[in-house]
């Protein structure tokens, strides 16, 4: 954090300013000891005071206080810190420290910065106005306890904590508190139990064939509403012809290369080599923060080449809402397992299948791992009981002499 200390006079320059600094910078008063004001990247102007360590208040807004009214709240806080004289301010909150100062920090250096801090507002929300100082490890720990009986697993709890955590690592480094009130909370323990879905050759069959039905049933309804069109005179839509929209490519593209679906959501024509058959996934798009290459077999190639458009530049796959990247495609994909009579069947199982089916194969664990980009060979080691009799042929080198 870049901090100027500068005069009085300077102090409402800049609260009167309306400038938006690359670094988020405080400035001090020198006529009131501890009050400061806060300038973040987005060009928000905060009053604090500093009352003693550990205990930095919230005065609020400049615009909202003058540079007097703030000193004079300032001036209350520091001759009455324990609120004896008068009710004492809330202080900062959480809330208040996400809205003025860590909302910005997260959008500018973290990968998913938006969706952490929303994590934050939706899981944490009995904490947003208690005051940052005032928030302990007991209170988040009987909140966890509350999500874990209402059916939550315990990973999706532990980043959670992880994102409340982080919000307080920089309230810390700041200069906002002490100490850490989360270092003492460890994390659940979390059972490496989860069942791999893979598609048996009858259900890869059924969604297929429920993709191909929701092409051409939107192709005869094109072809439907043109004859309509034609018989009044209207001009003509064009008709649809092979996909009839980004679901079946976004599919056929999941099972043929195991791509997460944010993979797919970011996934831009610069990442793909038609002339090498491969996609590159950007570490900023990957989970793993790292980035690795995945071959095109002849399926995912043919898809790619039916939808690219000329110039091929931008997202693969636009929103036809926004023009921009995908938020969910939850309500065509509960159309399309339904239709194929696969109703539990989530997104991600068709990763999981990429992954089984190359084990089943023969397909060597390292090999499936760097395909899927994990990190280490704990998570792929989940796909070793499908490989074609690994474990009977282990045990059969054993027997009767």
């Amino acid at each position: 954090m870049a901090e100027q200390q500068i005069t009085r006079s300077s102090i409402a320059k800049t609260a009167a300013a309306a400038d938006k600094p690359a670094k988020p910078y405080e400035v001090r008063s020198e006529k009131v000891r501890g009050l400061v004001l806060r300038v973040q990247p987005s060009g928000k102007r905060t009053f604090y005071v500093q009352v003693g360590r550990g205990d930095r208040r919230r005065i609020g807004p400049a615009g909202t206080y003058t540079l007097k009214q703030a000193e004079e709240e300032a001036n209350k806080h520091l001759r009455d810190p324990a609120g004896t004289a008068t009710k004492r301010s809330p202080g900062t909150t959480l809330l208040d420290y996400i809205t003025d100062t860590y909302g910005d920090h997260a959008k500018a250096m973290l990968k998913n910065g938006d969706k952490s801090v929303a994590r934050v507002k939706a899981i944490w929300k009995p904490l947003l106005n208690k005051r940052m100082a005032d928030i302990a490890a007991t209170e988040v720990d009987k909140l966890r306890v509350k999500r874990i009986n209402a059916g939550v697993a315990p990973a999706t709890v532990n980043r959670d904590v992880a994102a409340l955590s982080g919000i307080f690592t920089h309230w810390v480094k700041n200069g906002g508190g002490a100490a850490h009130p989360l270092a003492g909370l460890e994390a659940l323990d979390v059972a490496d139990d989860e069942t791999v879905r893979y598609l048996t050759p009858d259900e890869a069959l059924r969604l297929r064939q429920a993709l191909a039905d929701r092409d051409a049933e939107a192709a005869a309804a094109r072809h439907r509403a043109n004859q309509h069109r034609a018989e009044r005179g209207y001009a003509l839509l064009p008709e649809i012809v092979g996909y009839c929209d980004h679901m079946t490519p976004m599919v056929l593209l999941s099972l043929n290369t195991g791509l997460r679906q944010g993979e797919l959501f970011s996934l831009a024509w610069e990442q793909v080599d038609m002339r090498l058959k491969t996609i590159t996934v950007l570490a900023r798009h990957s989970k793993g923060n790292s980035t690795r290459t995945v071959p095109l077999n002849t399926e995912a190639l043919s898809v790619l080449t039916t939808i690219k458009p000329e110039p091929a530049a931008g997202l693969v796959f636009k929103s036809p809402k926004t023009g921009g990247e995908f938020d969910n495609v939850k309500k065509a994909w509960a159309e399309i397992t339904k239709a194929a009579k696969l109703d539990t069947l989530r997104w991600h199982d068709l990763r999981h299948d990429f992954a089984s089916q190359l084990v089943m194969r023969g397909v060597p664990l390292f090999t499936v791992q760097k395909l899927l980009g994990h990190a280490n060979s704990r998570m792929t080691q989940r796909y070793a009981k499908l490989a074609p009799g690994t474990l009977a042929d282990a045990v059969n080198v054993l027997g009767a002499p």
